[in-house]
């Protein structure tokens, strides 16, 4: 017990210094579509966009969620998962704090450590779960959950804690859709889970027959449910009645790709997550389009390079031309750009050093943030450094010349002077008052 307090001491300091490591721009444009899941965030993933966020950074139970992070725990820290190999044993499955799962169905028989991560991923089984982390911690599940906590931390999911390898209604075992989002982009970079998940139905290897297949348990990926989306990529259902129900999901459609996430889905029918991803995407897709928000050829600001003996002006591009995706009816007069820079950097400097921030604003909301960059390095070439430098002393060492035409265009003609046009006084005029 002190141990896991200890934990969460520690993990609580690092969130602190962590939290502003993540923090990325959102949008959340305007939109009538009615929704029933209490919190929501869906990200175009192309564009890095946050396009609806509703209490994302709300805290809510997973579930069985957090078998995202087992799975990979596992990916990573299992070597061989085709070789890695499980007995499932009546007696480890009764020891388990949560019966929910299917490894019933291969009692006795060995399955592999890929053959877990499928069903685990496919069913939404706890005791997968558990067995992948037995093999991993040698039964040592605090040791487990410990790893999903410090992995946590280095995604920067600062409101994610895990109480379990699956299942757990326990107030700690909680995450956020923005941490959700995280996870998922790393986890999706895995091929074995795309491949899988969207494949919707596995059957390990060496077993045949219908008994030993398992199916998605996400109806929006089965095409026999009347909440089937034929976008949609991949899908991690959860659902209890003490958590209500949870998903995290893509989806495709023309090319573009967005990431959805909806926890405590106010259950009706327990679908009512699939209902809300259909309907928010499809908004997305009909009435979204991707904008070029910033061009890394374009001047935004300029600098003062102070080389110590002379100053010269420096022009700021922002370090990547970036698109943001922006409602069809994008206005360009409500974009605009805030730039924090300095007035003027030391000499010497290099092209693309990197000098302040940019950021975009669409209808006074901040939708991206990038970094300014110096678009020349002059001040660091020996002949254009000693070219400034001499004539910044030749400017100093010689007085300018004057300009005997410009004079004469500017000067009335000089004439003898007689006793009319000498002046009666050297004296100032006396001034009034």
């Amino acid at each position: 017990m002190k141990k896991r307090l200890q934990f969460f001491i520690a993990l609580l300091l690092i969130c602190v210094f962590t939290v502003g490591m993540f923090s990325l721009p959102a949008s959340s444009f305007t939109n009538d579509v009615e929704t029933s899941t209490n919190d929501i965030i869906l990200v175009n993933l192309d564009t890095h966009t946050t396009v609806y966020s509703q209490k994302s950074e709300n805290k809510w139970y997973q579930g069985e969620l957090s078998e995202l992070m087992t799975f990979l725990i596992a990916y990573e820290k299992i070597e061989d998962p085709k070789q890695t190999k499980f007995t499932v044993e009546k007696s480890f499955i009764d020891s388990l704090p949560y019966s929910d799962g299917c490894l019933n169905q291969y009692l006795d028989l060995t399955l592999t450590a890929e053959d877990l991560m499928a069903i685990m991923l496919l069913t939404s089984g706890s005791d997968a779960a558990f067995a992948l982390a037995n093999i991993i911690s040698d039964g040592d599940y605090d040791a487990f959950v410990a790893m999903m906590d410090q992995k946590a931390i280095e995604l920067g999911c600062v409101n994610t804690t895990y109480m379990s390898p699956g299942y757990s209604k326990h107030d700690h075992h909680h995450t956020t859709c923005s941490d959700l989002l995280k996870l998922y982009l790393k986890v999706m970079d895995i091929e074995f889970y795309t491949k899988t998940v969207g494949g919707y139905s596995y059957t390990p290897k060496g077993l045949k027959g219908s008994k030993y297949t398992v199916t998605s348990q996400a109806s929006i990926l089965n095409s026999d449910s009347p909440y089937y989306f034929k976008y949609c990529n991949d899908a991690k259902f959860s659902y209890s009645k003490a958590t209500n129900a949870c998903i995290a999901l893509t989806t495709t459609y023309r090319g573009h790709t967005y990431f959805f996430a909806g926890l405590y889905g106010l259950n009706e029918s327990e679908k009512n997550v699939y209902s809300d991803a259909k309907k928010l995407t499809t908004w997305a897709y009909t009435n979204l389009s991707d904008r070029k928000a910033l061009d890394a050829d374009k001047p935004l600001s300029s600098v003062d390079i102070d080389t110590g003996w002379g100053t010269y002006t420096a022009d700021l591009v922002s370090l990547t031309t970036a698109y943001k995706t922006l409602p069809n009816d994008f206005d360009e007069e409500l974009l605009s750009y805030t730039i924090d820079a300095p007035d003027s950097v030391k000499w010497p400097v290099f092209s693309g050093q990197g000098v302040g921030k940019v950021h975009v604003v669409y209808d006074s909301e901040e939708i991206d943030l990038s970094d300014l960059v110096l678009t020349t390095d002059e001040g660091v070439h020996l002949l254009s450094d000693t070219a400034r430098f001499g004539s910044h002393v030749l400017d100093r060492l010689m007085p300018p010349v004057a300009d005997k035409t410009k004079q004469e265009e500017t000067l009335p003609p000089t004439q003898p002077a007689t006793e009319k046009s000498k002046p009666k006084s050297t004296a100032p005029a006396a001034t009034e008052g």
